[in-house]
C-alpha cells in the first residue's frame, strides 16, 4: 500500500528544504542566532509585549541578555489571556491560531502560542532526514502513526486551545501519508486507536516505517496486540471494524469504506505471527519495516530494542518542546547510548545557565558558542511567537560540537529533582539506581514504568526518604514475579545504588536526616491509573502525556499507593 505520491514528495521537498537551511547554520550559528534575533525584534517590536518591554531598544544578542529579563511563565500568562480572547497583535504580529498546552508532566500546562502547522513543520523535516538516514526506505510506503487526537477547545476568540499534536479534521487532508487514513487520525480515546491503528497496519504487510511518539507507547501498543490479535484477525478477515468499539459514526462510516473487503491471507499470516509471542513480533509482522521514529524519555529503547522491535532501528529523532519544536535533531540513529541532538539555530533563540547557577537569583546566562563541551547548562529558549529568554526546565548536557553548533544529551527536568534537604539527586542517578538494582533479576524481570516520590507526598509519612514505585513484568512466560523479589529487597537494592552514585545524599544518610530509600512493586495497570488521574486533571491529551519520573503532587502518590500489591491506602 502506498501513499499519495505528489502530497508525499511535496512534504518532503518542504522538509528538505528546511533541513538545508539548518545545516548551513552550524558552522557559524552565533551569526544565524543574530539574524534570528533582529528578525523576531523586528516582527515584533510594535505588539503591546514589544513595546512593554522596550524590543525596539535591541539590537544584538548582547543586548538583549543585558536588557530583556530572564521568564518564566507567570510573566507571559496574562498576555496569553488576551490572545485566547481574540486579540491582535499582543505578543507576535505573526497569526496565532493556536495556543499549545504543555504537557504538564511538571506542573500545570502552560499555554504556549504556535499556529496548526507547528507538528506538519516538525514532522516534514524529521521525515526528509530519515529519508537520508536509511536509503532501503522507499518514501512511498505508509508509515504506522499511533495517535489518539486531543481534545480541542476554543479561547472566546475562536483561537484553538490544544496540543500541540492534535489535529482538527481540515488537518488530515496532510497527514495521507499515515495508516490508519485520515478519520482514524481523529480518535481521541487511547483503546479505540491503538485497535484502529493496528487494523490499518496489520493489513498493510509492506509498511516501511512507525512514527510513535514516545517509547512507553511502543510497550502499550503491543501489549494492546497481545491482548486484542485474535478480534483483529477477526476483523482483517472479514473486512469488518469490531463493532464493541465505541467510535463516532462518521468516523467508522469512513473508516470502513477505506477498509474495503476482508483479506482471509493476511488474517492467517498475522495470526500465525502473534501465535508464536511478543519476541522481534513488530518486523515479523511488517518485514520491510526499517525504523520507528519515536521519543525515549523512559529509557526504554535498548530493551525494546531487544524485544519486540528487534531487528528495526529505533530512531530517538528529535528533542521535542511546546516551546519550538524541533528543539535539536538526531542525526545518529545507528549509535548506541543516549541521544544526541544537534541545536536548530534558525528556529530558536538558545541561551544556557550553568547547572550550579540555576538556583540563583539573576543567574548568568551563555549564547550558543559560548558553551563548553562536557558542561551541564539549564536551557532558555526564545521564540517567534511572543515568548523571550523563557525557562521552560530542561537540563541538557553539551556532550560536544557538530562543526561549530553544540550537541545535547538531555538530562532531566529541574523540576523532577529530589531534593529533600539539599542533596539535589537528578534523574540520571534515580534511573541508574533503579537499572542496576533491577540487575539483580536479570533475565527474569522487565521494568514496564517506574517513577519516585519523596516522602513529603506520600500520606502519613513522618520522616525523610525517596518512595519508589515499579511496575514489573516476568520476563519468562510466568505471571508471578520471582519469589525473592519483594518491596524490602528491591528499596535495599535501589538505596544502595544511590548511595554509590551521590556522595551529598550518602552523606545525608550518615547522618540519618534522610532514611533509606523505599520501594513498592504495584498492581499491573497501576501506570495507566496515574495517567488517567493526570489526565483527568489537566489539559494535556494521551498522545502528548508524558509518565512523570518525580510525582510533585500528594494525590498522585495516593493512586501509586493504592496500586502498590503491598496496598497503603
Amino acid at each position: 500500500m502506498t501513499s499519495d505520491i505528489p502530497s508525499k514528495y511535496h512534504r518532503l521537498y518542504v522538509g528538505s528544504r528546511r533541513l538545508r537551511e539548518m545545516r548551513g547554520t552550524f558552522k557559524n550559528p552565533r551569526d544565524a542566532q543574530e539574524r534570528l534575533l533582529r528578525d523576531i525584534i523586528e516582527q515584533n517590536k510594535d505588539t503591546d509585549y514589544g513595546r512593554r518591554f522596550k524590543l525596539g531598544e535591541i539590537a544584538t544578542l548582547d543586548d538583549f541578555r543585558n536588557k530583556h529579563p530572564l521568564c518564566d511563565y507567570d510573566q507571559y500568562e496574562n498576555f496569553v489571556k488576551r490572545v485566547s480572547k481574540g486579540e491582535k497583535n499582543v505578543m507576535t504580529t505573526e497569526k496565532v491560531t493556536r495556543l499549545v498546552t504543555t504537557s504538564g508532566t511538571t506542573g500545570k500546562s502552560k499555554l504556549i502560542p504556535q499556529d496548526e502547522y507547528f507538528v506538519d513543520k516538525m514532522f516534514s523535516t524529521i521525515e526528509a532526514l530519515q529519508q537520508e538516514l536509511f536509503p532501503n526506505f522507499n518514501p512511498l510506503q505508509s508509515m504506522l502513526k499511533v495517535h489518539a487526537n486531543g481534545a480541542i477547545r476554543r479561547g472566546e476568540g475562536g483561537v484553538a486551545i490544544c496540543p500541540a499534536t492534535a489535529l482538527e479534521p481540515f488537518m488530515v487532508k496532510n497527514f495521507d501519508m499515515y495508516t490508519p487514513p485520515g478519520a482514524g487520525q481523529l480518535i481521541g480515546s487511547l483503546q479505540e486507536a491503538f485497535y484502529i491503528d493496528l487494523l490499518f497496519a496489520l493489513r498493510d504487510k509492506d509498511l516501511g516505517s512507525a512514527l510513535i511518539l514516545f517509547t512507553p507507547t511502543i510497550v502499550a501498543l503491543t501489549q494492546f496486540l497481545e491482548e486484542n490479535w485474535r478480534d483483529l484477525v477477526k476483523d482483517i478477515a472479514e473486512g469488518s471494524i469490531n463493532a464493541d468499539l465505541k467510535l463516532n459514526p462518521e468516523i467508522r462510516d469512513s473508516l470502513q469504506k477505506s477498509l474495503g473487503s476482508g483479506d482471509p491471507q493476511r488474517a492467517k499470516e498475522v495470526e500465525y505471527e502473534c501465535e508464536k509471542g511478543s519476541d522481534g513480533i513488530m518486523k515479523r509482522l511488517w518485514p520491510h519495516m526499517e525504523f520507528i521514529s519515536t521519543i525515549d524519555i523512559a529509557g526504554l529503547r535498548t530493551s525494546l530494542a531487544n524485544s519486540v522491535a528487534k531487528g528495526i532501528t529505533i530512531h530517538c529523532s528529535m528533542y521535542p518542546s511546546s516551546e519550538g519544536c524541533p528543539l535539536g535533531i538526531n542525526f545518529w540513529p545507528f549509535e548506541e547510548g543516549p541521544a544526541e541532538y544537534v541545536l536548530n539555530p534558525p528556529l530558536l533563540i538558545y541561551e544556557f545557565i550553568k547547572e550550579d547557577d540555576m538556583d540563583k537569583p539573576n543567574p548568568s546566562t551563555y549564547f550558543i558558542d559560548e558553551v563548553e563541551a562536557g558542561q551541564r547548562y539549564e536551557l532558555v529558549l526564545s521564540q517567534r511567537y511572543g515568548i523571550y529568554r523563557f525557562r521552560f526546565g530542561d537540563v541538557i548536557e553539551v556532550s560536544g560540537f557538530y562543526q561549530n553548533c553544540p550537541k545535547v544529551r538531555v538530562l532531566y527536568r529541574k523540576a523532577s529533582l529530589l531534593n529533600l534537604v539539599g542533596e539535589k539527586v537528578d534523574q540520571i542517578v534515580v534511573k541508574e539506581a533503579v537499572m542496576s538494582a533491577l540487575t539483580k533479576w536479570q533475565g527474569l524481570v522487565s521494568l514496564l514504568n517506574y517513577c519516585v516520590a519523596e516522602s513529603i507526598m506520600i500520606p502519613g509519612s513522618t520522616s525523610l526518604y525517596y518512595n519508589f514505585f515499579l511496575e514489573l513484568k516476568s520476563a519468562t512466560g510466568d505471571k508471578a514475579l520471582p519469589e525473592d523479589l519483594t518491596d524490602e529487597v528491591l528499596s535495599q537494592e535501589i538505596e544502595r545504588g544511590i548511595c554509590e552514585r551521590h556522595s551529598f545524599y550518602l552523606n545525608f544518610r550518615a547522618t540519618s536526616q534522610i532514611t533509606p530509600a523505599k520501594a513498592n512493586i504495584t498492581l499491573p495497570g497501576a501506570f495507566d491509573e496515574l495517567r488517567e488521574y493526570i489526565l483527568s486533571q489537566s489539559d494535556a491529551s494521551r498522545a502528548q502525556f508524558k509518565m512523570p519520573l518525580k510525582l510533585r503532587n500528594k494525590e498522585h502518590a495516593k493512586v501509586m499507593m493504592q496500586h502498590s500489591i503491598n496496598k497503603i491506602d
